[in-house]
């Protein structure tokens, strides 16, 4: 079976059906990747009294920093884990009211959503999902493509140096606790992670999915009647070269705009907040993007209905193609540019299977 991917205007039109999403719980990642059923990995925004002049070295204890092992494949395993721990509050979130059905169609990470949002406006990267439905849950997962490898396998001491870049804005942003300051003298440990849990709703598809998140912003609680499970608490972390010239400008918003605005708005978040560097990693000032105002900075370049409107299609033509309620049968889904989105069920899943042994023996939902 096949979906056809249209241009972009063909998905445009009036704004999909999109609730605000909830959050229903979070967990953290520690530096060996160990989950924990905690928010001890939330970390805190710490602007600098200025947002020019600056002199934030992102190249700073490079050298030291533990790396994330991109060999190792983690699937959705940290995501299952969570679900696993909270089964009765997940039961009780996704109740129809008034019903003992419990209706969850999808189970997926935010990046997999981001990048489905995105594929009628992306000219270059493939994807490949795969999918499985286990007692009427559509699990979704997304697994590197031949394209991915060799991109990794072709970086560059350079390349993985500006890889690295964002972490290091990160740490130089956010403290442990919302008195401290920030720590940029302890090695960065890309491994680390505090991960939010969300209910969301596209059109008629019902979204149990997991984020992972820069930190909150202490400045929200100064607003009267602030609430404080809103994920308006977090913030998002970016870094990108200095603009100077116009088509620096247009291939910003057109192409950096449409991730930070698919990724906050699928959260909730309201800004991102942006180090902008030299070509020697060296933060040199700090812009806030309110996330509601970015169709308009990019107005023309994309469409923020087109993008939603084309994820409510592709997850209708999951619900079509994903059939057998079993959790060793695994459907593939492929799409590069230009092409259409393929799927096959395969008949051997091995390295796409996506539910461990240990999720399917206890999971009862």
């Amino acid at each position: 079976m096949h979906l056809v991917v249209q241009n972009a205007f063909h998905y445009n039109g009036n704004f999909p059906s999109f609730r605000q999403p909830t959050e229903i719980g979070c967990f953290s990642l520690d530096g060996e990747r160990q989950f924990h059923d905690d928010n001890h990995q939330l970390k805190y925004l710490v602007m600098p009294r200025s947002i020019t002049g600056l002199h934030m070295d992102l190249n700073k204890g490079y050298s030291e920093a533990i790396k994330k092992d991109f060999q190792k494949k983690e699937k959705i395993d940290t995501m299952l884990r969570w679900i696993l721990a909270h089964q009765e509050k997940v039961k009780n979130v996704f109740m129809i009211h008034g019903t003992n059905t419990i209706k969850i169609d999808f189970v997926c990470f935010r990046g997999l959503l981001t990048e489905i949002c995105s594929t009628t406006y992306e000219n270059k990267e493939d994807w490949l999902i795969c999918a499985t439905k286990y007692k009427s849950v559509i699990f979704l997962c997304g697994f590197d493509t031949e394209q991915d490898v060799q991109r990794r396998e072709k970086m560059t001491e350079r390349d993985k140096l500006m890889s690295s870049w964002g972490y290091k804005f990160e740490q130089y942003m956010v403290s442990d606790s919302q008195n401290a300051k920030p720590n940029t003298s302890i090695p960065v440990n890309e491994k680390e992670e505090y991960c939010i849990m969300l209910k969301g709703r596209l059109n008629n598809h019902t979204l149990l999915y997991s984020a992972e998140v820069d930190g909150e912003d202490p400045s929200y609680y100064r607003h009267p009647g602030s609430d404080p499970n809103s994920t308006r608490r977090y913030m998002e972390l970016k870094t990108s070269r200095i603009i100077t010239n116009e088509r620096q400008d247009l291939n910003f918003c057109r192409y950096k705009l449409l991730k930070w605005w698919i990724q906050s708005f699928l959260v909730g978040i309201p800004k991102v907040i942006c180090g902008f560097r030299d070509d020697q990693g060296i933060v040199r000032n700090l812009k806030v993007f309110h996330v509601k105002e970015m169709p308009r900075m990019a107005e023309n370049l994309w469409s923020p209905a087109a993008c939603l409107n084309f994820c409510s299609q592709f997850l209708d033509f999951v619900k079509h193609c994903v059939v057998k309620d079993d959790p060793h049968v695994v459907y593939k889904f492929y799409w590069k540019p230009g092409s259409d989105i393929t799927c096959e069920e395969l008949s051997s899943p091995s390295e796409y299977q996506i539910l461990p042994e240990w999720f399917i023996s206890e999971f009862n939902i």
